[in-house]
């Protein structure tokens, strides 16, 4: 099917249209890349280039696509499943073929909007599974639809969906929580939590503390409120497993580096895992106002 894309006008076409167009053929490069990497770390390929598309770095999209679309290993094609028992699927590597042909046709059929409200919640308790990484690209992608429903859109948002699924492994028991009003907020601080002992330790395992309760922020307009506050109970175990008697540190110091500066650093580095923490902290200090995000962006590129 063709790609549904912005037309530029008379003076030209729009940055945001720009970026549009520029995601959409990411997302058709690496669709032909694996999931995994050789090493077995995941191919943070299509993450990285919606951050970067966030980022307002529309311009460095295509060259990162193209270098992750050589780092993956074999591709896998959908396969359109005649009989899919999903229950009895959930967590079959093997079966990731036919997870994503299950959600390109749940998705043709009844919208991406209705996919995602009816399958984040039953993929939340295995949030971290991978490190956080089929939360975190599925949130991506469902950010992405959201914007501009394309078809390269939602066939990278079937392809993260199904590699959650088919990766599925229930975490840290979460304990069941009271109705939240502000779920998002109170993401956001459990993220800022997390960016305090990321502080103390920063290595690439505590970083996801902060980029996977980010991704549940994501979630929040399109699933239930009730699966919103679920969520939330579960970054809570997820992070009391990964952060285990890591202290939070105690003050965080900025040496100012703005936003844009941050971007050009996490860009130049090629490190998608800089590229993703610096949007989450963005994001995570626009919410709560709260320095330990920057001090966090600073860290992980070197500029604190």
């Amino acid at each position: 099917m063709p790609v549904s894309r912005p037309s530029a006008g008379a003076t030209g076409a729009s940055p945001v249209n720009e970026a549009a167009s520029e995601l959409d053929e990411a997302f058709e490069r690496l669709a032909a890349s694996g999931f995994e990497l050789a090493n077995g770390f995941v191919n943070h390929g299509p993450m990285a280039c919606e951050a970067l598309a966030a980022l307002g770095c529309s311009g460095e999209i295509d060259s990162w696509a193209r270098r992750f679309a050589r780092s993956g290993t074999a591709t896998v094609d959908a396969v359109a499943p005649t009989h899919f028992d999903w229950r009895d699927a959930m967590g079959d590597y093997r079966r990731l073929p036919e997870w994503i042909g299950s959600f390109e046709k749940e998705i043709a059929l009844d919208g991406w909007a209705s996919v995602v409200s009816t399958w984040v919640p039953r993929l939340l308790p295995a949030l971290a599974v991978r490190l956080f990484h089929g939360a975190i690209r599925t949130a991506h992608a469902t950010r992405a639809v959201s914007q501009a429903d394309t078809e390269p859109r939602r066939a990278e948002l079937a392809r993260a969906l199904g590699y959650w699924a088919a990766r599925f492994q229930p975490g840290a028991p979460a304990l069941t929580a009271a109705m939240v009003g502000d779920v998002r907020g109170e993401l956001a601080r459990a993220a800022a939590d997390g960016a305090r002992r990321y502080l103390t330790r920063p290595n690439i395992f505590h970083l996801h503390g902060v980029t996977g309760a980010m991704a549940v922020e994501l979630f929040v307009d399109h699933i239930p409120p009730a699966a919103a506050t679920a969520g939330l109970a579960q970054v809570h175990a997820e992070h009391e497993a990964l952060y285990g008697d890591v202290e939070a540190a105690k003050a965080a110091p900025v040496a100012g580096a703005g936003p844009d500066e941050l971007a050009r650093a996490a860009t130049k580095s090629h490190d998608p895992h800089q590229v993703k923490l610096i949007e989450a902290c963005r994001r995570g200090l626009g919410v709560t106002g709260d320095p330990v995000f920057a001090a966090a962006a600073e860290t992980v590129t070197g500029l604190g």
